[in-house]
């Protein structure tokens, strides 16, 4: 497997801190422009304002390295991490993560680019002694919607035809075959059922709008919520929300906070009640 070492000097991307990796994290560059190859990617990470790195870049024709393996790069940073990463990673993920970012360049051939990023993939597993559980997406540790085909259903079907959990698992399972010549454990079949969560949470209708409470709601659905005392910012997965704060309980309109969760709204006017759908 050919890798062009291309490191960066850039000390803002490049801190030089040493690290004694955990698990690989899957990126992708979200962005489709001609031109926007792993070669282009690695230039904008070395500009001198850019404090955003990782370890490498993969296009459809090379393999750019631009950080060792056992230094940090920037690449998962955020004000909140998913509980799961604080357990098995650490409280700050980029010390201990190898990320890899795939470019989805239009002028680039997805598939072709697929492919290194498996083999790249399961020779830095096969290496360090990991199976596939050692592997994230970017989602998995801060809930950023990366790499968008393995979390957002939209963006699956097109480019890879399958719904999200799908191509996802389908990846894990493609790299595992480059492992050990064999697929994941097929699961048996199993019927589907149906789980409906009704929440008795009271809410405010402002000026046609319907306000309900954010951690409440987010929480059920298993997303995480945070809060900053001093900037009074509350975020979902990471991300931030405008919300209002009605005696201690920050409330957000329903649509945007549904938007976030990747839930459906539903208003029934009778009885005032906002309806949230979608598939966990």
């Amino acid at each position: 497997m050919q890798i062009v070492e291309m490191l960066l000097t850039n000390t803002r991307a490049r801190p030089g801190t040493k690290i004694t990796p955990k698990g690989v994290v899957i990126h992708w560059t979200a962005n489709e422009g001609k031109g926007a190859n792993a070669v282009a990617n690695r230039n904008y990470f070395n500009k001198p304002t850019t404090e955003a790195s990782t370890q490498y870049i993969v296009d459809d024709k090379q393999i750019v390295r631009c950080l060792p393996e056992n230094e940090m790069g920037y690449h998962v940073g955020a004000k909140v991490y998913k509980p799961d990463a604080l357990k098995q990673l650490s409280s700050y993920p980029n010390n201990c993560t190898i990320g890899i970012e795939m470019c989805v360049n239009q002028d680039g051939d997805f598939k072709a680019m697929y492919q290194r990023t498996l083999e790249l993939t399961a020779d830095i597993l096969k290496r360090y002694g990991w199976g596939i559980d050692q592997l994230w997406r970017h989602f998995d540790i801060t809930g950023k919607n990366c790499p968008a085909y393995f979390v957002s259903d939209d963006y699956a079907r097109r480019f890879t035809g399958l719904t999200a959990a799908q191509a996802w698992a389908k990846f894990k399972d493609d790299v595992q075959k480059l492992l050990t010549g064999n697929p994941q454990k097929t699961q048996n079949n199993v019927d589907n059922c149906y789980v409906s969560l009704k929440l008795d949470a009271a809410g405010y209708l402002i000026d046609g709008v319907s306000y309900i409470p954010v951690r409440a709601i987010s929480e059920s659905v298993g997303a995480d919520v945070g809060w900053d005392p001093v900037t009074q910012i509350v975020t979902v997965n990471g991300a931030e929300i405008k919300a209002r704060n009605e005696k201690g309980i920050s409330y957000a309109p329903a649509r945007v906070l549904a938007e976030l969760l990747g839930l459906q709204v539903e208003w029934d006017g009778p009885t005032k009640t906002v309806v949230l759908k979608g598939e966990l």
